[in-house]
């Protein structure tokens, strides 16, 4: 029976800088002052994808990924997968407002399905 992969942070780069940016390896790393082997790595999944929201948002923004890009999200959150971590984004949000830590307790304690958290996060976009 085949197994079912998940598209990796290094698989969703790359396709992103060649099929949608049309950027090569050595251009875009220049691009995000990185070496080009160390991004020919992260695409082949030899390394962990970068940690900092910082480095995420340079290569989010290299892409032409705008801010409500739902891609954008989903890079920052395989790149935490990758190395088991909370997303970049999210630890960021954490830290600076205060009242996030209680949001996230009550949700966990709720033991909302996925399906849920989506329709509660698209409520609170809709109405905040």
């Amino acid at each position: 029976m085949p197994s079912k992969s998940k598209t990796t942070f290094g698989q969703m780069l790359k396709k992103l800088r060649l099929d949608e940016a049309g950027i090569g390896l050595r251009a875009f790393a220049a691009m995000i002052e990185m070496q080009p082997s160390n991004l020919s790595n992260i695409e082949r999944d030899r390394i962990a994808p970068p940690a900092s929201s910082q480095r995420l948002d340079c290569i989010c923004d290299a892409l032409g990924l705008a801010d409500s890009d739902s891609r954008r999200a989903q890079l920052f959150d395989l790149a935490a997968n990758a190395a088991n971590r909370i997303p970049a984004d999210v630890a960021d949000a954490v830290r600076k407002q205060p009242g996030v830590p209680v949001l996230v307790r009550t949700v966990a304690n709720k033991q909302l399905s996925e399906k849920k958290l989506r329709e509660l996060a698209e409520y609170i976009k809709e109405y905040y």
